[in-house]
């Protein structure tokens, strides 16, 4: 009988330190006025939202259109992040405009430099920044020196070079995140062991879609990271 009990102990025990994600979603297609809408950013946030739901030990926040503001976003972060462990993994993943520097949010751009002191405080060691927008990649050219991200082992995952546009579609999602989520269900997963590692996730989704855009755009990894590092379990 002690016997038992123990072996359930341990399998409870087990459970509880299974590393959880921790996942905000942001997606902007109609920003104030009309000049300025994308056609399908908001549901580029529900699909991947849609992905980690659906995933054991997940929480999933989504912020789309006009909740999308510098200020919930930031709160959003900080409120779900801060219940992360260090075996654990938070992502920010932001579809919508871009600029040097910045994302811009609902009401204005939030600079990398608020997300990224967002994300210090954060004990995580597993921290992914995916960024589906134009000029996503001067992110690190945006007023932050390249040692202050490497120092805090975030991944950056950015759907287009410097000086590239990132392609929508006539699908209900954009081209980047058309193989992104692909990548996360299993499509990335090369060694068939259910796990999605980083650089399997970066290998699929530029191989995807700088075929795809005809050579036009080349999504991009950089940051201080482990190869193999767990970004889903599918």
């Amino acid at each position: 009988m002690k016997k038992h009990l123990l072996i359930v102990w341990l399998m409870l025990c087990s459970f509880q330190l299974e590393a959880k994600v921790y996942l905000v979603c942001v997606g902007i297609a109609d920003y104030p006025g009309t000049k300025n809408d994308l056609r399908i950013s908001d549901n580029d946030a529900k699909t991947i939202a849609k992905v980690f739901s659906v995933t054991k030990d997940a929480s999933v926040q989504v912020l789309i259109n006009e909740e999308a503001t510098q200020s919930a976003l930031l709160s959003t972060m900080h409120t779900s992040f801060a219940d992360a462990q260090s075996d654990d993994a938070v992502i920010l993943y932001f579809s919508g405009h871009g600029s040097p520097g910045s994302l811009v949010c609902y009401d204005g751009q939030l600079t990398y430099q608020h997300i990224f002191k967002m994300l210090k405080g954060c004990k995580a060691n597993r921290k992914i920044i995916i960024a589906d927008a134009c000029f996503s990649g001067k992110m690190r050219t945006g007023g932050q020196q390249t040692s202050n991200y490497n120092s805090q082992n975030v991944i950056l995952f950015l759907s287009s070079r410097t000086t590239e546009y990132s392609s929508e579609t006539d699908y209900k999602n954009s081209l980047f995140t058309i193989f992104l989520e692909r990548g996360l269900r299993g499509g990335a997963d090369t060694n068939r062991d259910r796990i999605i590692t980083a650089r399997e996730l970066y290998n699929f989704v530029h191989k995807g879609v700088t075929e795809a855009s005809g050579n036009k755009q080349h999504p991009v990894m950089w940051g201080k990271f482990d190869n193999n590092m767990t970004v889903i379990k599918w």
